[in-house]
C-alpha cells in the first residue's frame, strides 16, 4: 500500500486547542548541545495569520537557532556590532519582543523551558572542555542563577542534572586505541560526582557520588530529548543501583552475575513508552557483543553476538530487542536471543505508535542536527515485522515524541507540511511553506511550529491534533 494524503480544508477559521500541561521539551542531548547552524536573514516581519495553513509569521534576524516552549519562542541571533549571541523571547502567537539578553562568544546553546531558558557556554579550562551554565527567567530574561565548570547532563520537571568537571573528568574520545574492529573498548572510570539542581535557584537537591570503576547509564525520556528520568550504576561485583534523576534517591538495586570489565550498559528503550524495565545490556570490555541480563533473577538470558562497532540492542518493543546493521534491521527475544524477525537494507526505528514502528533511512544531511531526523519509508507491526504500510518519501520534522509532523518536498523550493496517524499511515496535510530548501532544525510545543530552514524562521500555529 502506498501513502495517502488528506487536504485538509483551511479556508474555515479553527479553535487551536487547550495548551497542554507544562512540561520541559528539549530539543536535542547534550551531547550534540555544541552543534549549531549558523545561517544569515534578515529582519523580524510580524503578520497575522496566512493563507498557507496557519503560518504566522517569519524572523529574520541573522537566527543561529530557535525553540518555542510554553507561548514563547526563544531565538539566538548574532549581534552585527558585538561578539556573541543575542538571546530574544517573543510572543510565540505573533512573534513580539519580550526580552533580550546578551550572551558570551562561547554560547553553544539556548534550551527553552516552561519557565526558565538554559544558556550552555564551552570553555577550555586546561584540563578539559567543560560547560558552563546560566539560567534565565523566561518570562523577564533575567538572570537567575549561573554555575561554571560543570558538564550539563540532562533535566527534568524537577532539578537541571550536572557533572562536576575534574581533572579526570573524561571529554568525548575521538581516537580509540588501536584493537580489533568491533570489540567493546572499556575505558577507564574514575570517580564521578553528580547534582540535581533547582531549576530556578540553583539550590542542590541532591548529590549523587559514582566510585571509581563504576558504570553509569543516564536514562533519558527519548533519543533526541534532554528530559533525563533515571540513571543507572553497575559496580565491578554487580551490583545494580537505579536512581531517580528528578530526586537522587535510589529506587532499585539488583545483584547481577556479571563478571569482567563492561565497556558500556544501558536498560534498553528509547523512549518512555515501554514498560517498567526489567533487562539491563552490558557491553563487557575486550570481547564481541552483549550480554543481557534478567533484573529479577539477576542471571544472563543470553549473549548477542553482534559487534558494538555496528550498532547496539535497544528495546523496540515489550517482548523484543531490535539491532541495525549493514544487512537491515532484526529483532530478537528479549528472553531467548532468538531472531523473530528481519527487515533488509539500510533501516532504522524513527519513533513508536503503540504495536506499530515507524521505519525510515537517514539520507545525505546538510548539517548534523537535520541527520537526527530521517525520511520515514513505512510502518511496521512489531509483532510480526510485517510492513504494513508504505511511505513515500515522507520526512520527520521533529523527534521529540509529540505529535508526529512530518515534510515532503513539492520542488525545490517548496514543501507540504502534515501530521501522520501511525495506525493507518494517512497523513493529513496542514501548509504549504515556500523557501524551503535544504534540512529543517524544527521545535514544537503544543499549538505552535517553529522550523528554521534554507535562510527563513517560519511560525506556524497547528491545527486540532488528526
Amino acid at each position: 500500500m502506498t501513502d495517502s494524503v488528506i487536504e485538509l480544508d483551511l479556508s474555515t477559521p479553527w479553535e487551536p486547542p487547550e495548551p497542554p500541561a507544562p512540561q520541559r521539551r528539549l530539543q536535542a542531548r547534550w551531547v550534540a548541545a555544541a552543534v549549531v547552524l549558523a545561517v544569515t536573514l534578515g529582519v523580524l516581519v510580524a503578520a497575522g495569520p496566512r493563507p498557507d495553513g496557519g503560518r504566522l509569521y517569519s524572523v529574520q534576524v541573522q537566527v543561529l537557532q530557535a525553540q518555542v516552549s510554553n507561548g514563547r519562542l526563544i531565538v539566538a541571533r548574532y549581534q552585527p556590532t558585538a561578539p556573541g549571541p543575542m538571546i530574544e523571547a517573543r510572543r510565540a502567537s505573533d512573534g513580539s519582543l519580550l526580552w533580550e539578553h546578551s550572551a558570551g562568544l562561547q554560547l553553544q546553546m539556548a534550551v527553552a523551558g516552561p519557565d526558565v531558558v538554559l544558556l550552555l557556554s564551552e570553555s577550555n579550562m586546561g584540563d578539559g572542555v567543560s560547560n558552563g551554565l546560566v539560567v534565565l527567567d523566561a518570562a523577564t530574561g533575567k538572570e537567575l542563577w549561573s554555575r561554571p565548570r560543570i558538564g550539563i547532563q540532562g533535566t527534568n520537571a524537577e532539578v537541571v542534572v550536572v557533572e562536576e568537571v575534574r581533572s579526570t573528568t573524561q571529554t568525548i574520545i575521538m581516537d580509540v586505541p588501536d584493537q580489533e574492529p568491533g570489540v567493546n573498548y572499556a575505558r577507564t572510570k574514575p570517580e564521578r560526582r553528580f547534582f540535581g539542581l533547582a531549576a530556578r535557584t540553583g539550590a542542590v537537591v541532591w548529590d549523587v557520588t559514582i566510585p571509581a570503576g563504576h558504570d553509569v547509564d543516564l536514562g533519558w525520556a527519548s533519543p533526541y530529548e534532554s528530559r533525563l528520568v533515571g540513571f543507572d550504576e553497575l559496580g565491578p561485583t554487580g551490583q545494580l543501583t537505579r536512581r531517580d534523576a528528578r530526586t537522587g534517591a535510589v529506587t532499585e538495586t539488583h545483584q547481577l552475575d556479571v563478571s569482567g570489565t563492561s565497556a558500556m550498559l544501558g536498560s534498553g528503550w528509547l523512549d518512555s513508552s515501554g514498560p517498567a524495565n526489567n533487562r539491563l545490556v552490558v557491553y563487557p570490555g575486550g570481547e564481541r557483543g552483549a550480554d543481557v541480563y534478567d533484573l529479577a533473577t539477576g542471571r544472563k538470558l543470553f549473549r548477542w553476538a553482534g559487534d558494538n562497532g555496528g550498532g547496539s540492542l535497544f528495546r523496540c518493543t515489550d517482548r523484543f530487542f531490535c539491532a541495525g546493521d549493514d544487512t537491515g534491521l532484526t529483532a530478537v527475544d528479549s528472553t531467548t536471543g532468538k531472531p523473530r524477525w528481519h527487515l533488509d537494507g539500510p533501516v532504522v526505528v524513527a519513533g513508536f505508535a503503540g504495536e506499530r514502528l515507524l521505519i525510515g533511512t537517514f539520507s545525505q544531511a546538510s548539517s548534523q542536527m537535520a541527520a537526527l531526523r530521517p525520511t520515514l519509508t513505512g510502518i511496521v507491526d512489531s509483532r510480526t515485522g510485517t510492513v504494513v504500510k508504505k511511505l513515500a518519501d515522507w520526512r520527520v520534522l521533529n523527534t521529540d515524541g509529540s505529535r508526529p509532523l512530518v515534510w515532503r518536498p513539492v520542488d525545490e523550493r517548496t514543501a507540504i507540511l502534515g501530521e501522520l496517524d501511525p495506525a493507518t499511515g494517512t497523513v493529513a496535510v496542514f501548509a504549504t511553506a515556500e523557501n524551503w530548501f535544504g534540512d529543517p532544525m524544527c521545535s514544537v510545543d503544543g499549538r505552535f511550529l517553529a522550523c528554521l530552514v534554507g535562510g527563513e524562521l517560519s511560525v506556524w500555529r497547528l491545527p486540532n491534533p488528526h
